[in-house]
């Protein structure tokens, strides 16, 4: 009996590329897998190398005219955003390799985020409030920062990890597992740490639960 394939979706978001914590934990996750005896397919979104497009008022117009009253531009622009939204259904497991800046996410995984909140597509209301429509999905964030926001004083500053997890709730996604990277502006010796402890952490989530 062949096995089933899990398809993974890694989304990229940081400018830093090859110089990048977060793209290099998340490649070592890729390596993991690709190391197991099951079959999995990988869908590399970078962000830096194809941004989303912003947010504006051309987009916003598109985003809320029905579908079969959309003229040819309105189309084109809604493209990247369907594309997006037909990446996350196909996956069974989503990883964000998300850095911190100004103590929240990149403008690329913003940009993003906006991109696959649509209503009637990831979303709807009813009278019980908003409902997700992206469900039975595995998520995994990797959270990298230069300090360390896991103590219990710095934890207020984070407002990354606490967004990420929210967008995802309530876009249907439940199952988050958050792997922090913190603390690799801190001197070689914290970094290599926090690498090797979110390498492991990683290594054993693929062994038990990918």
């Amino acid at each position: 009996m062949s096995k089933q394939t899990k398809n993974v979706l890694i989304i990229k978001s940081s400018p830093a590329l090859d110089a990048s914590v977060s793209n290099e934990i998340a490649d070592y996750l890729v390596a993991q897998l690709k190391s197991k005896e099951e079959h999995y397919e990988f869908t590399i979104r970078d962000l830096a190398k194809m941004p989303p497009p912003l947010y504006d008022p051309e987009i916003m117009q598109a985003f809320y005219t029905p579908a079969d009253q959309l003229d040819e531009k309105q189309k084109t622009i809604t493209e990247p955003s369907l594309e997006y939204i037909a990446e996350l259904n196909r996956a069974d497991i989503i990883v964000f390799a998300s850095p911190m800046h100004n103590f929240s996410i990149t403008t690329l995984l913003k940009a993003y985020v906006d991109q696959i909140c649509r209503m009637g597509l990831t979303f709807q209301y009813s009278e019980a409030g908003p409902e997700g429509l992206i469900n039975g999905k595995q998520a995994i964030i990797i959270s990298s920062a230069g300090g360390d926001f896991q103590n219990e004083s710095e934890k207020h500053k984070d407002f990354q990890t606490p967004y990420l997890k929210h967008v995802l709730n309530f876009i249907g996604i439940e199952d988050i597992t958050v792997i922090p990277v913190q603390g690799v502006g801190m001197g070689d010796d914290i970094a290599s740490k926090s690498m090797l402890r979110a390498k492991e952490e990683l290594q054993n989530l693929a062994d038990l639960r990918l």
